[in-house]
Order: C-alpha cells, then structure tokens, then sequence
C-alpha cells in the first residue's frame, strides 16, 4: 500500500498542512526542530491510531489548541482507495473510515501498516521489558487484527484481579477470576510464541547476510514468576493457589504476559549484556525488516516504512545493504538532518516542509 496525500490539523507543529507524497517514498531532510519526527509520526497515527512514542493525545495538539485531526489518503496494494481520518477533542477520538464512523480503533489495524524505526528503538534491547512487551504486541496486532480484544480482555482480567487481592475475598470469588485469568492467559500466549517462530525462522534463514557482526541472533520468551507456564489450566490453577499467599501480600497479579519478557541472544550470549551498540543498532532494524516481511506475507498488504534518523550512526556498508534488501519493495520515507544521506538514496524525491517551527 502506499500513502498519497496527508491532511494535518493542529497535530504537533502544523497548524493546516497538506503533504502530496511519492509512491516510492520521499526524503524528509531538514534541521532538528522542524518537525520531520511529527510528520512521521503523524503517518504512523493513521496505521495505529495512536502516538508511536505512547504520548497522550493531549500533547500532540499544537500549542494553544485542544484538538486535532489528521487524514490519511492511501492506495491499497489492489489499486483501490483508502481514507483513514482520525480528531481528537478534549479526550475524545473519533475515526472514520471511507467517511463512516467507526467505533473500534483497531479496525485500523486490518487496512493500513505501517513500520516506524527510530534511534530509540534500542530499548527493544537496552530498555525495559515493558518496551518490548509493547513494541510485540503493536507487532502481531498489524498481523492478527484479533489479539489486540484478546490482549485487551486479558488485561482487563488482571485489572480486576488485583482489585479483588487488595480487598477480603471468598474462595468462590478468587476461583472464579483465576479461571477467567487461565482462559485468556494460553491463547495471549499461543500468538506470542507463534510471532516469535516466524521471526527466529527468519533471523536465522532470511537475514545473516545483512551485517557479518549478528549472524546468529535468536530471541528467547522469557516468563516471569514461574519457571514456565504449565500445559493446562488446571495446573496453572494449582500454580495460583500456590501464589495466593504472596499476591495476597503484594495485592497484584504476580505472574502472566503482562510481565513476561523478551531476550535478545547473540551467538547464546545476552545481547543486551554482551552485545555492542553496533550490534544492537542492526539486530532492532533486522527486526524491523522481518516485521515488514511477516505483514506482507501473511496479511498481503505492503507496509509503509518510516525511518526517522535511524541511518545516521550506521556505516555506508551497512546502509547499502538494507537499501538492497528494501529494493523500494515498500514505500519509504526517511527522515534526517543530514544532506549527506541524499548521496545514498538518490531514488527517493525530496519533501519540503512548510515554514513553522515546533
């Protein structure tokens, strides 16, 4: 798919700007401070319906407003018309679809992907395991549109559950939320291992040849508070009484995927621990490519990549061999501060911002 025109209301820095975009993609090179990182951003808004950075909405409105809207008018890969319009106002948010309102915001997730990389990206490795949690989930939500009420159920499960362990219970009431609990909990589970399968088959398969230095990365789930997650919710139910004690004490839910982990392993080793920081700048953009491949194979529609800064602290080699491997299969866009990354993608048009600041 590509996008062809962007509509911005009061979003960030642009008070009205209408951006008419190549499909191939466009080079956004101007200073910090312009507002490259809002524009793509404002880009990825159409595809997830909310801010990449896990801003409030209130914070992307320009300043002195309270609302926003953006408009997004894409060409599906089958040559057909897509329009994604998303305001928000004083905490409430509205998306329309082909101009018919629509009530649930991941349905945005079922026509339009987009893949965001940014320098920040290294806290998939370096960064906390809640930043990985989220950046998986957003993953396998823009291939299986379905998990995102899963996930949401589940988390709303947890919720109550540790509304019930801060307070006196029955036996009935805690057995009831536990069994409720291990329902949801398996499947959450089954869509993460099936993710992480296809991309530790393709890191090993699709990707080596791109960097000499992570040819043998893998990455491990990693289940906390228990050794491993037994196979049938009758065990798991023993677990809990196991636990009950402790999670009474803590008043919290004290195991589930809502504090699992992912583990980034270079040659068996910890990346985070033993890798170094070119290693984890090119393991996090493989990443990012295996995610554009896994959408289009499994759902047929082409991703839009986004990449805000991402090239400026890797080498010319390496730059070479990610472009070969992208081949413009996708549209593009890249921002940076830095004419001299116009010399290595030369292809792509240059896009000119309007004359605000942020």
């Amino acid at each position: 798919m590509i996008l062809k025109q962007l509509f911005l209301v009061h979003f960030r820095n642009y008070e009205n700007a209408r951006f008419d975009l190549h499909p191939a993609g466009n080079l956004i090179i101007a200073p910090n401070g312009y507002g490259k990182t809002n524009l793509l951003e404002a880009i990825a808004y159409c595809g997830i319906g909310k801010s990449v950075h896990f801003h409030r909405d209130e914070y992307l409105c320009e300043q002195g407003y309270d609302f926003f809207s953006l408009k997004g008018l894409f060409q599906t890969d089958n040559e057909l018309g897509l329009e994604i319009q998303i305001s928000w106002q004083k905490g409430k948010k509205l998306l329309k679809i082909n101009g018919n309102p629509v009530r649930q915001l991941s349905r945005i997730y079922e026509g339009v992907k987009v893949i965001y990389s940014a320098p920040e990206d290294m806290n998939l490795i370096d960064g906390s395991p809640r930043f990985r949690r989220q950046y998986f989930d957003l993953a396998l939500s823009q291939i299986y549109p379905e998990y995102i009420s899963l996930l949401r159920n589940y988390l709303h499960i947890v919720e109550q559950r540790n509304n019930l362990l801060k307070k006196e219970y029955t036996y009935a009431e805690k057995h009831s939320w536990d069994i409720h609990f291990c329902e949801f909990l398996f499947p959450v589970l089954q869509y993460r291992q099936k993710y992480l399968n296809l991309v530790n088959q393709a890191l090993k398969e699709q990707y080596p040849h791109i960097s000499e230095q992570v040819k043998d990365i893998s990455i491990q789930y990693k289940v906390n508070g228990i050794e491993d997650y037994p196979n049938s919710i009758d065990k798991l139910l023993r677990i809990l009484e196991e636990l009950e004690k402790r999670e009474k004490n803590y008043q919290r839910t004290l195991v589930g995927p809502h504090l699992d982990d992912y583990e980034f392993l270079l040659n068996q080793n910890n990346l985070k621990s033993y890798g170094s920081q070119g290693q984890k700048r090119i393991t996090v953009i493989i990443l990012k490519l295996i995610q554009a491949s896994l959408i289009e194979n499994l759902t047929s529609i082409k991703p839009i990549m986004l990449f805000d800064d991402v090239f400026a602290e890797l080498d010319q080699l390496h730059t070479h061999r990610i472009k070969e491997f992208l081949d413009f299969h996708y549209q593009i866009f890249i921002a940076s501060p830095n004419e001299q990354i116009t010399s290595e993608w030369n292809e792509l048009t240059r896009l000119s911002l309007p004359e605000n600041k942020q």
